[in-house]
């Protein structure tokens, strides 16, 4: 099988751009020929086993000429390539390459590692993307939504019937063994591992923390972006510069996970993500807004908490609890870990997902012969 893989952006590091990386070099490693088709070249953080192709045109931004320009561009590669099916992810490229696969009658696969129209969007924006989803579904063959919450968000907005959909949970790779693991009871490690962006909220975090300068904590980000800056500064205006760790982007990320106690994610939206995934594995607690699919993971009560998104005093409560409880961080990391592994190890990601590629290409060669 020949997988044309569709993204916007590889040369930054996020879920979708790490789930593309994993996935497309372990589907070449069971025999798939898998090339990616991005807007923007590969980062040195990706390590690809597969081919990558440009399409100079390909942008996230929305501007009629570069996407006209980007559906020609991605047409000629899948021309050129000739794939059996076109996986396509992230909102824009999803447009651009299954319209680019329609018109050469290539099936097609979008992953949904989020829709655009999630809650929390703005409404005008909630509408605009509905009614571009509604009229792309129609030359889709078949949706991963990467949560059952996504999927029945969906149906909800009469976006796509439920057949046309299927949750494949996201899995993230075995972490590599850290020997000595260097957990330090009497100072908790908080860890978030997120872009610096408005839906992250890391600001949020850093605030609930200063409130809590008694208690033994010290706390690190993980992650680059346009809200980095803002952070460092309050951080130094605040004098909290020895408590609070900003590490930019980072590929060996077991060490970090392997330090830390606790894990916290505050988004504004989400799909399923990869870094929550990665701090079960861990066998870290966690924090998260109930958000998307995130309490798909994350059990209220069981492997962590989830809070209400923008609220302090939900947020200040559950750390507290935390930091100062190590019997349940103990039992709830435990917990964390069970059910990584339950439900969420790459493994079955990947043959669920080579699943559904073979059924559109399946049905694809079932109709030709019709």
């Amino acid at each position: 099988m020949k997988i044309a893989q569709v993204i916007t952006r590889m040369d930054t590091i996020g879920g979708a751009q790490v789930h593309v990386r994993d996935l497309s070099n372990h589907l070449a490693a069971l025999g798939s020929e898998v090339v990616i088709i991005t807007g923007a070249g590969k980062s040195t953080n990706h390590k690809l086993d597969v081919h990558c192709y440009i399409s100079p045109s390909l942008k996230r931004e929305l501007n009629p000429f570069y996407d006209v320009q980007a559906i020609f561009e991605v047409r000629k590669i899948l021309k050129e390539t000739k794939p059996d099916v076109v996986a396509t992810h992230s909102s824009k490229a999803g447009l651009i390459g299954r319209v680019a696969a329609w018109s050469l009658r290539i099936p097609t696969v979008f992953t949904a590692h989020g829709w655009a129209f999630t809650e929390g969007v703005a409404p005008k924006k909630r509408r605009f993307y509905i009614a571009i989803e509604k009229a792309i579904g129609k030359i889709t063959d078949q949706v991963i939504t990467v949560s059952h919450y996504d999927r029945h968000l969906a149906d909800s907005n009469q976006v796509l019937p439920m057949h046309k959909m299927k949750t494949v949970h996201n899995g993230v790779l075995p972490l590599k063994p850290i020997t000595n693991p260097n957990r330090n009871n009497a100072l908790v490690d908080i860890l978030m591992v997120a872009r610096f962006d408005v839906p992250k909220r890391q600001l949020n975090l850093i605030r609930a923390c200063e409130k809590l300068r008694d208690l033994p904590w010290r706390l690190s980000f993980i992650g680059d972006g346009t809200k980095l800056d803002e952070a460092r500064g309050y951080v130094e205006k605040r004098n909290l510069h020895d408590r609070v760790l900003f590490y930019g982007d980072m590929n060996n990320i077991e060490i970090p996970l392997s330090k830390s106690q606790l894990f916290v994610l505050l988004s504004d939206y989400e799909g399923l993500p990869l870094s929550i995934l990665e701090a079960m594995q861990a066998g870290l607690p966690i924090i998260a807004t109930d958000v998307g699919g995130v309490k798909e993971a994350v059990i209220d009560s069981d492997n962590g908490f989830l809070i209400p998104k923008g609220k302090e005093q939900p947020l200040i409560r559950r750390l507290t609890q935390l930091i100062t409880d190590v019997s349940l961080r103990e039992s709830m990391g435990h917990r964390s870990r069970e059910l990584f592994f339950e439900k969420f190890t790459f493994d079955r990601m990947l043959i669920e997902t080579k699943d559904v590629y073979e059924s559109v290409v399946q049905n694809q060669l079932l109709k030709g012969k019709t």
